[in-house]
C-alpha cells in the first residue's frame, strides 16, 4: 500500500505488465471476464450457478451499479451484433464472444435483459443490501425469460482477446 492507501503490489505482481484481471483490483472496475461469465450463466438459465458466481464476485467487493452498467453495455453490443454484425469491432478483444452470444440468444431475451438491468439499476440504491439488490436484478432477468433455447456449452470467456489485438 502506498501513501494514499492504493495497493501497489498488484502492479508489481504483473512483472512489468498490467493484465485485465489485475486492473479491477487496482482501480475497482469490473473485470470483463466476470461480466461475460454472468452473461453465459444468464443465457443458460442456471440459477444455482448464478448465485454462486455472485458470491464469488462479492469476495472482491464490486460496485454492483458498475456491474449492472457493464451488463447493459454488453447487452447493447449483442443487440447491435444481431441486427448489424458488420458494425461490431474488436477494439476490446471481445468480438468473437459478442458474435457467439448474439447467435446463441434470442433478440427478445437481450431486450428483456437490457430493460431489466435499466430499471433494476434505478432500484439498486433502494435495496437493503447492494448485493441483494444485484441478485434480484439477475433473478428478475431469468424469471421473465420465456424459454431457454441457449446452447449449454457457451465459452464466451475463452473467446476474449486482449484489447487492441488483431482479429484472427
Amino acid at each position: 500500500v502506498d501513501k494514499t492507501g492504493m495497493p501497489v503490489r498488484y502492479i508489481a505482481d504483473g512483472k512489468g505488465a498490467v493484465f485485465d484481471l489485475q486492473c479491477p483490483l487496482m482501480v475497482g472496475t469490473t473485470a470483463r471476464r466476470s461480466v461475460f461469465k454472468l452473461a453465459e450463466i444468464l443465457d443458460t438459465g442456471h440459477v444455482a450457478a448464478l448465485i454462486s458466481r455472485v458470491a464469488e464476485m462479492a469476495e472482491n467487493g464490486p460496485d454492483y451499479d458498475e456491474v449492472v452498467q457493464a451488463l447493459m453495455q454488453l447487452w447493447h453490443k449483442v443487440a447491435v451484433a444481431q441486427v448489424a454484425p458488420s458494425s461490431v469491432d474488436n477494439t476490446e478483444g471481445d468480438k468473437a464472444a459478442i458474435m457467439q452470444l448474439a447467435a446463441a440468444m434470442r433478440a427478445e431475451d437481450i431486450q428483456l435483459f437490457y430493460q431489466t438491468a435499466l430499471v433494476g439499476r434505478k432500484d439498486l440504491p433502494l435495496a437493503a443490501d447492494p448485493r441483494q439488490g444485484f441478485e434480484m436484478i439477475l433473478l428478475r432477468m431469468l424469471a421473465f425469460k420465456p424459454v431457454n433455447a441457449a446452447p449449454l456449452n457457451l465459452d464466451l470467456v475463452g473467446s476474449l482477446q486482449a484489447p487492441g489485438s488483431v482479429e484472427a
